[in-house]
């Protein structure tokens, strides 16, 4: 995307609309994507209010790193609260970007009409629902996130965390939408280690304790580990009201003496805990962001996960962790990782490819390009226009010279959408063309002037990392 688009959001009102705040007693990755961006948002110059749920002790109303935070409703009741915010305040805000956790906010409803709308998905919930709710709430639910909300949102934006949960997406909700991936950023990468390697094979699972996180497969793979590694430790970060079944289902299965329940844990006490492990473990049957995956890399931990959706664009088999199929056997799988790691050169080896990954990701490009969206969308709404063309989940890279670098940047910025994607090195560019295939990314060249240059698909790790994070070899 163009440099800069924080920058151009300076003095828009932003409204973010998100279940929890990163201080609910349930919070998780989706609060932390949600407040990495809102606060790099507002350091921008916009004014950024964050409305949420409450929950006991809170404030409905305070301030945190330059987001106002408004609270209303309960559990589901903050979705009533959100929308009459929204009617009673309707032409007070530019943007409104919508997180979606299961049921949407129905923002574009209750938002005026020159209000840019923008949809955050982070991955599916159907299984979840499933499990959740009888029937025929979890049908109603499931209509909620499918129908309704594909009738609500028609047209806007929808921002993804992965190219693999935009497959997802497409497929399941049927949506026809332009959808870009804004990947999780990553911890500042320490100049050490935040602790040793652990001496012993040591785990780690960083997630809230509830049931659709399934941490009671990791639980109940410990006694088969212990087997072949009797010293195994498994360090178990996160709350929820799953905590105490999983306690006595580890006393059950005699796993108590090796796996401590930390609860929930600060940030430099989670990265400790990361950089002791061997090797971090999600479980999880679906997981969009893979920031469980980032956090850990950053600490230099591989991890083994499921071949899912978010996580098969965060794993890079056998270079910073492991996939598993979905009915691999989870202590076999982990089992053999360990085995490998067993080797103190196989262990540095994986630690640096895994911060080198980590390396490739920051919250700052991430909300460089949820701006672009935001803006690209606002834009069109100025512009009245609405597209014919079907949104289309292609990537064009282009590549090419230009004998006066300075005069093609400002054609480029000037020719190309809010949320195309540009890198320049000296007077080499490398161009990454959103919803857009070969043919038409041919046309845009020549309306930069340029006819000798290069145009391929982009892969699925270009459309992950942008042109301002190089691609791991």
């Amino acid at each position: 995307m163009t440099a800069g688009n924080l920058s151009q959001l300076a003095r828009a009102d932003v409204l973010l609309l998100n279940r929890r705040d990163p201080w609910h007693p349930e919070a998780g990755g989706a609060e932390a994507y949600c407040f990495e961006l809102a606060r790099r948002f507002a350091a921008s110059g916009a004014e950024v209010t964050l409305f949420t749920a409450r929950y006991p002790g809170s404030a409905p109303a305070s301030t945190a790193d330059g987001v106002r935070i408004l609270r209303a409703g309960g559990v589901y009741g903050v979705y009533p609260a959100a929308a009459g915010h929204l009617l009673r305040h309707r032409h007070a805000y530019d943007a409104v970007v919508d997180f979606q956790d299961g049921i949407p906010f129905f923002s574009p409803l209750f938002a005026g009409r020159g209000t840019a709308a923008v949809r955050v998905i982070h991955h599916l919930h159907r299984q979840r629902f499933d499990d959740r709710f009888r029937w025929p709430l979890g049908a109603l639910v499931r209509r909620l996130e499918q129908r309704v909300g594909r009738a609500a949102y028609r047209g806007r934006p929808v921002v993804v965390p992965s190219p693999s949960t935009r497959e997802a997406t497409r497929r399941d909700l049927r949506l026809a939408n332009p959808v870009y991936v804004v990947p999780s950023g990553s911890p500042a990468l320490p100049g050490r280690p935040a602790a040793p390697r652990a001496c012993t094979p040591t785990l780690a699972v960083v997630s809230r304790l509830v049931p659709h996180k399934r941490v009671e497969l990791l639980v109940r793979a410990v006694p088969a580990l212990l087997l072949r590694y009797p010293d195994l430790r498994v360090h178990v970060c996160g709350d929820g009201a799953e905590r105490g079944r999983l306690r006595a289902l580890a006393a059950g299965t005699g796993a108590a003496g090796a796996v401590t329940f930390h609860g929930r844990v600060d940030e430099r006490r989670r990265q400790e805990l990361l950089a002791q492990a061997w090797l971090a473990v999600v479980p999880f049957p679906a997981e969009g962001r893979g920031l469980t995956v980032i956090e850990a890399n950053a600490a230099g931990t591989p991890t083994v996960a499921r071949d899912v959706p978010g996580l098969r664009d965060a794993v890079q088999h056998r270079r910073n962790g492991w996939l598993l199929t979905s009915d691999a056997d989870l202590a076999e799988g982990i089992a053999e990782a360990l085995e490998e790691l067993t080797d103190p050169v196989v262990r540095e080896r994986f630690a640096a490819g895994c911060r080198a990954w980590a390396a490739r990701f920051s919250w700052d490009s991430s909300a460089e390009r949820l701006a672009a969206v935001v803006l690209q969308e606002g834009r069109r709404l100025r512009r009245h226009r609405r597209s014919r063309r079907r949104p289309n989940d292609l990537t064009a890279a282009g590549r090419f010279r230009a004998a006066d670098g300075d005069a093609m940047e400002r054609s480029i910025r000037r020719v190309l959408r809010q949320t195309d994607d540009y890198a320049r090195r000296g007077d080499e560019f490398r161009l990454l063309l959103h919803d857009c295939d070969e043919v038409r990314a041919v046309r845009a060249l020549r309306r930069l002037g340029v006819h000798d240059g290069s145009v391929t698909l982009a892969s699925r790790r270009d459309v992950l990392l942008g042109t301002g994070r190089e691609p791991a070899p």
